[in-house]
């Protein structure tokens, strides 16, 4: 994924994978989604969501541990729309879960 994604498909899906990554890699991985797809393609990410503000969550517990042991880091909506704008996409939705995870939807600029 840091070195390319097969061309051509429709739609990209990545679960729980750019939590692992720094915002360079992040950006590098969905970089590599972006070139790989056409204009109607879609960027789905199954990741969790960092809440606004002091709005406690199980998710930063998790941001804790990531950036601890890998360097990586839960993100909120707000990193995510500025990693997918880095990378040529529009945050188009987020759609939430009955988990803690929730489906970040990404559409080519």
């Amino acid at each position: 994924m840091l070195a390319g994604v097969p061309p051509g498909r429709n739609v990209y899906l990545l679960s729980r994978v750019i939590h692992d990554c720094d915002d360079e890699r992040a950006l590098a991985t969905l970089t590599n989604c972006r070139r790989a797809m056409g204009l109607d393609g879609r960027l789905l990410l199954v990741e969790e969501v960092v809440p606004p503000a002091d709005i406690p969550g199980y998710v930063k517990l998790t941001d804790l541990s990531m950036l601890v042991n890998n360097g990586g880091q839960e993100r909120t909506e707000a990193e995510y729309r500025s990693l997918y704008q880095a990378a040529g996409f529009a945050l188009s939705r987020v759609v939430p879960t009955r988990s803690r995870m929730s489906i970040i939807e990404g559409v080519p600029q």
